[in-house]
């Protein structure tokens, strides 16, 4: 790519084909000019020998009358006469001015003196020898058209020439133009280059062809172009842009010629990426804008560095390509059209990482600079560009914004003494670099989404714009913005995603308030923060009290860049945060919010919550397809849609929910509700707009929660008491109800389960119940018993909660046996005096003689009821059996007693206790005569036991 061809030929069309731009008009800059324009005046003529009677006139006449003729190329004239002139004269008005076909190399100018002799000589008019060649008077001069270089008859070094001998020699000076060295329009390029372009090594060849596109009569500017694949420029966009500069309001001080020539050249493709990185370290891992631009390394000729992009493919492969790209490097600016920015991902609201998709980036200092980038590729897929008027308009405001800051102008354009000015968003300064201009908003858009949709595409051009001082404002006066024309101001103050806007010639209500009759109220002095504006990056924080100066931008452009700092390669400076999609979506986008609130703060199973939900639009644009979803801390979702919410508009729902019984003491129940929508174009919200989107309600809820502890007699004899202490805690923040404690002892403690009911635990409140239980005589020396201890309760909401449990063990001992058991006789006869205890322990071992005597069973043995069981002659096993347990109450033998005999050993009952038990499941048999053998065997066993017989110690 880059061949530059003269426009509106062949070759031209063919380019544009082959570089992408076949869109691109033809007309995107003025056609080169057929013709040049070469003058040639007659500064001084000067006779070299006598000029009277004697010289060049006849004998006796006076001083001739000069007058001469001039010709370049088949244009010719005759100047008017000078009568009378002696030896030296500067003749006025001999000046001839021819336009040159820009095809020839070089200009023919010739010159002839002549002595008017009318009606006098017969030979007619005389001429003068003005050239040293002989044979020839006339005076011929070439013009080189290429590089403005004189050659033939000169024979003076300023100018002139002078004849050698053929007739009456007469010197003649001149003013050739252009000079090799001119420039007509103080642009920098010398005629002869905007013309014809540049010879660089003299050659009479054009190395660089300058002249398809300058214009010798304004200030040429030059920008070469380049883009990423799919990102060429729009069709008309750089055009368009050339168009703002031809209108600027700035005047040629020699040509007298209004605006400035701005060359937007596009020139190739390049490689496309994703994010294009313009800072001033390079960075190997990603695309660099230097590395595009001059290649890697920098070297763009044709010995190295092939991927340089800057300037064209026939200049990077010319010969003289160091030559041309240095000419270039010095006035040519470079700008590449891309999709986006490095990193691919920034900092949003809320610091959510958000795409980066700022609009461009650009070189900005107070001398310039020559490098920026276009990016609206990763913008315009993140947002809707048709309400700014296209992807077109887009390019023209973001190229023309980007371009200024290489021209010196900040967001605030440029200071009186030169400096760059960065305050942004001032109402009064009406210029596409100011952040509130630079798009225009389409006028399709409701009123509330509008900037100012009929914004020039321009830099401010007006002069003498009021100064506007935040701290004291006058909304009475008229104009509002003197100097401001009927152009809206735009302006903010808020602090809210709102901007207010109206003609500049109007009473302007600054603070945006109203009288109760609804009309404006106005002031002689407020205060405003007017640019504050925080849909705009840059203009999002409070500046209040600035004093807001608007000065015009086109007489203060920074032409020459070569004295900037940034002009040395790869040094960018910190270039100005550029517009965005976070920026132009806050302007059109509905922006839906939410908030909750909850009745209860605190609650108890079974209350009813009842959430309040607002949903908001914070705006501009009308929120449609709006619907609210509430997430209860359990259960299903519940989604509810809404209707339309304009800017400003609000609308609210109730939802209800259940405080369940499952929940836990001091958990924070959190209902969560989220907003969604679109605005009136159907696009959804950003997800970087969705940090609001979302909110939630907490409400903490109280239950009870019992703890338990047991402690209970660490060790007894068998059948003595065990005493337990049960202690209960309420360590919830609710009443625990219905409170029920529970003992349960395993096999061979007496009674198995025991209850106490102790009704409503506050909480934090505590107490203690106690509970006693026996061992059976039969349990064996340094047996381990485990008591568990539980407590059942409830709540609030008739909520049952799993009971709390507990666990104490104690140690069953055993002293020495006495060895002396008794018969049942003895015992009998002991039947009035047999003490409680003992009484006791037998109970707990064994209840099957509780009402023996006729009595109903009450869980105590009474000394009647052992009488009556050890006189029933009808139970000899029962009366046995009762007869072991009072010799193991009172201690006479142990459960642990080792027993030896036939039978002991056929039944395999080694042990007292093993004895008692083979008792007690003889004594289960229905009695049937079949089983007379079996209660035989069981009576004989016990009595050898109480016999003394068969224990051994």
């Amino acid at each position: 790519m880059g061949t530059w061809a003269r426009r509106g030929g062949p070759l031209a069309a063919a380019w544009l084909v082959v570089a992408g731009l076949a869109a691109l008009p033809v007309e995107h800059a003025e056609a080169a000019a057929a013709t040049q324009p070469v003058t040639i005046r007659i500064m001084s003529v000067e006779c070299a020998s006598a000029c009277d009677g004697t010289g060049i006139e006849s004998a006796g006449m006076g001083p001739p009358d000069f007058y001469g003729v001039l010709s370049i190329g088949s244009q010719s004239m005759t100047t008017p006469v000078v009568p009378d002139k002696a030896q030296v004269f500067a003749p006025q008005g001999w000046t001839l001015t021819a336009d040159v076909p820009t095809s020839l190399p070089e200009a023919e100018l010739v010159v002839q003196i002549k002595d008017e002799d009318p009606g006098v000589d017969p030979n007619g008019d005389d001429v003068a020898d003005i050239s040293a060649r002989s044979g020839d008077t006339s005076a011929r001069i070439k013009l080189n058209l290429v590089n403005g270089k004189l050659s033939g008859d000169l024979t003076d070094p300023t100018g002139c020439t002078r004849g050698g001998g053929d007739g009456h020699p007469v010197q003649v000076c001149y003013d050739i133009r252009p000079y090799s060295f001119e420039d007509g329009d103080g642009d920098s390029f010398t005629d002869y280059a905007e013309y014809r372009g540049l010879d660089f090594d003299n050659d009479g060849t054009i190395d660089l062809h300058l002249e398809q596109w300058a214009d010798p009569r304004r200030r040429d500017l030059f920008v070469e172009i380049d883009w990423m694949t799919g990102f060429a420029p729009q069709n008309g966009v750089l055009p368009a842009v050339e168009q703002v500069f031809a209108r600027a309001p700035v005047t040629n001080p020699t040509t007298h010629q209004q605006g400035l020539a701005l060359h937007l050249i596009p020139d190739e493709e390049v490689p496309y990426s994703e994010a294009l990185r313009l800072e001033n370290d390079r960075d190997p891992n990603v695309t660099d804008f230097d590395d595009l631009k001059w290649g890697s390394p920098d070297l763009t000729c044709a010995h190295g560095g092939e991927d340089g992009h800057f300037g064209t493919s026939a200049d990077r492969s010319s010969p003289l390509c160091e030559q041309i790209l240095l000419f270039k490097r010095l006035r040519f600016r470079y700008g590449i059209f891309a999709n986006g920015l490095y990193p691919p991902t920034v900092p949003g609201p809320n610091n959510t990482p958000v795409p980066n998709t700022s609009s461009g980036r650009a070189e900005l200092d107070d001398r310039g600079g020559n490098d920026f980038t276009v990016t609206l590729g990763r913008l315009a897929a993140q947002m809707n560009l048709a309400d700014f008027g296209g992807r077109a308009a887009a390019e023209e405001a973001t190229l023309l914004h980007e371009l200024g800051h290489t021209f010196g102008l900040g967001h605030g354009g440029r200071t009186d003494n030169g400096r760059v000015d960065l305050i942004n968003c001032k109402p009064n300064y009406l210029s596409v670099m100011n952040y509130p201009l630079q798009f225009a908003t389409a006028a399709s858009l409701p009123a509330k989404q509008q900037l100012d949709p009929n914004r020039p595409l321009d830099y401010q051009r007006l002069d003498n714009v009021q100064t506007l001082n935040e701290a004291a404002l006058d909304e009475t006066a008229l104009p509002g913005v003197a100097g401001a024309g009927s152009r809206l101001i735009i302006w903010g103050g808020n602090g809210a995603n709102l901007w207010f806007h109206d003609p500049a010639n109007g009473q302007l209500n600054w603070k945006v308030d109203f009288l109760p009759s609804g009309g404006p109220r106005l002031e002689r002095s407020v205060a405003v923060d007017l640019n504050h504006l925080t849909m705009f990056t840059g203009c999002d924080q409070p500046t209040p009290g600035q004093q807001l100066v608007s000065r015009p931008d086109w007489d203060r452009l920074v032409y020459d860049f070569s004295s900037s700092p940034l002009f040395s390669d790869g040094v960018h400076g910190t270039p100005p945060d550029e517009i965005d999609a976070v920026d132009l979506r806050r302007l059109t986008a509905a922006d839906l919010n939410v908030t909750k609130t909850v009745d209860k703060s605190d609650a108890l199973p079974g209350d009813e919550l009842t959430y309040t939900i607002t949903a908001g639009n914070a705006g501009p644009a009308t929120a449609t397809a709006v619907s609210v979803t509430d997430t209860p801390p359990t259960g299903q979702d519940v989604t509810r849609t809404l209707p339309d919410l304009p800017a400003d508009g609000h609308a609210e729902q109730k939802v209800t929910y259940i405080v369940p019984c499952a929940v836990t003491d001091g958990q924070v129940l959190t209902n969560r509700v989220k907003v969604t929508g679109k605005d009136a174009a159907g696009q959804p919200e950003p997800d970087w707009m969705l940090a609001d989107n979302s909110a939630t309600a907490d409400t903490t809820a109280h239950t009870p929660r019992l703890s338990l502890a047991v402690e209970g007699t660490p060790s007894a004899g068998a059948g003595e008491t065990l005493t337990y202490t049960v202690t209960y805690r309420n360590t919830g923040s609710a009443p625990a109800t219905g409170v029920v404690l529970t003992l349960d002892a395993p096999d061979g403690v007496s009674p198995r389960t025991l209850r106490q009911e102790v009704g409503t635990v506050a909480a934090g409140a505590s107490g203690t119940a106690r509970f006693a239980v026996r061992t059976s005589l039969l349990t064996a020396g340094g047996s381990a018993v485990t008591v568990g201890a539980s407590a059942a309760y409830g709540g609030a909401g008739g909520c049952a909660y799993p009971a709390a449990n507990a666990t104490a063990t104690s140690t069953v001992t055993e002293q020495p046996p006495g060895r002396n058991p008794q018969i049942s006789a003895l015992w009998l006869l002991r039947t009035g005096s047999l003490p409680a205890e003992l009484l006791a322990r037998v109970q707990a071992t064994d209840t099957r003689f509780d009402g023996a005597d006729g009595s109903a069973a009450d869980g105590v043995l009474t000394p009647a009821e052992v009488r009556r069981v050890l006189l029933n002659p009808l139970t000899p096993l029962r009366a046995e059996l009762l007869t072991v347990y009072l010799n193991l109450g009172e201690r006479r033998v142990n459960a642990s007693t080792r027993i030896e005999s036939l039978i002991a050993t056929k039944l395999g009952t080694a042990t007292v206790a093993a004895a008692a038990r083979h008792a007690q499941a003889t004594l289960a048999l229905p009695g049937t005569p079949a089983d007379l053998p079996a209660y035989a065997t069981a009576e004989t066993l016990l009595t050898s036991i109480n016999l003394n017989l068969s224990p051994r110690y």
